[in-house]
């Protein structure tokens, strides 16, 4: 003989896989257990257990029969997850939280294409899609069926990495951004040197005008010389 009864926990650990899917449970999530023991008066530590995920598990006959607050583990749930459970158990007999989900979905859907079709005939803009906020006990990211370990998120360990992340990259975005605006200003290494050329560049020509210059007043000077020796001679005559 085996007795068969229903536990709704949180994982602890990621060692437990679902039945139904065969993926790891994340730890932390909401998962529901099947318990298999020989008899009733059998401990809960010593029964045989086989783990859903709270979107994989259907509802099994058993469960529609009993009021929801005397299911094992649901007082110890959080308000939004007992919620959730008192959908799934009002589905009835095969009613999972995935088929909320689904409902969920297509309802959005259908009011996000009814916004559409009413922007494009007023001729107003089409509005953006955004997560809906109708249901606000509607929310199924921890019920991801992957192998996320939500251990860190809940220490705050995933946004102190991420901040140590964000300064690294700050940091070098400001030295990328220092450079180019020292190149770009005359008073950096670029315009330093071009600086540098120019005033070179400028003492070069300016001693070259004035070696011409010099010839020129040399010349300038001997021919006026020669035409006061040539003067001097034709007035003796």
């Amino acid at each position: 003989m085996v007795v068969i009864t229903y536990c709704v926990e949180y994982a602890e650990s990621q060692k437990s896989v679902c039945l139904k899917c065969n993926k790891i449970i994340p730890n932390k999530s909401l998962r529901v257990g099947r318990m298999e023991r020989t008899s009733e008066k059998e401990k809960k530590k010593f029964a045989k257990f086989r783990w859903f995920h709270f979107k994989c598990f259907e509802v099994p006959e058993i469960m529609t029969r009993i009021p929801v607050h005397l299911i094992r583990g649901q007082v110890n749930l959080l308000d939004k997850d007992k919620v959730r459970l008192e959908k799934v158990i009002k589905l009835g007999v095969g009613g999972s939280w995935s088929q909320i989900v689904d409902q969920h979905k297509k309802k959005v859907k259908e009011e996000e294409d009814a916004a559409a079709a009413e922007a494009l005939a007023n001729g107003t803009p089409i509005p953006v899609a955004t997560k809906s906020k109708s249901d606000p006990d509607f929310d199924s990211d921890d019920e991801d069926s992957g192998t996320r370990d939500f251990t860190a998120q809940l220490t705050g360990e995933v946004d102190k990495k991420q901040e140590r992340k964000n300064r690294k990259i700050n940091k070098l975005k400001a030295k990328t951004d220092g450079a180019k605006v020292a190149k770009k200003q005359p008073g950096g290494k670029g315009g330093a040197a071009a600086g540098s050329k120019g005033k070179s560049a400028g003492s070069s020509s300016g001693k070259q005008m004035s070696a011409v210059e010099k010839a020129i007043a040399a010349s300038r000077a001997e021919s006026k010389k020669k035409l006061e020796q040539m003067q001097s001679k034709f007035g003796k005559k």
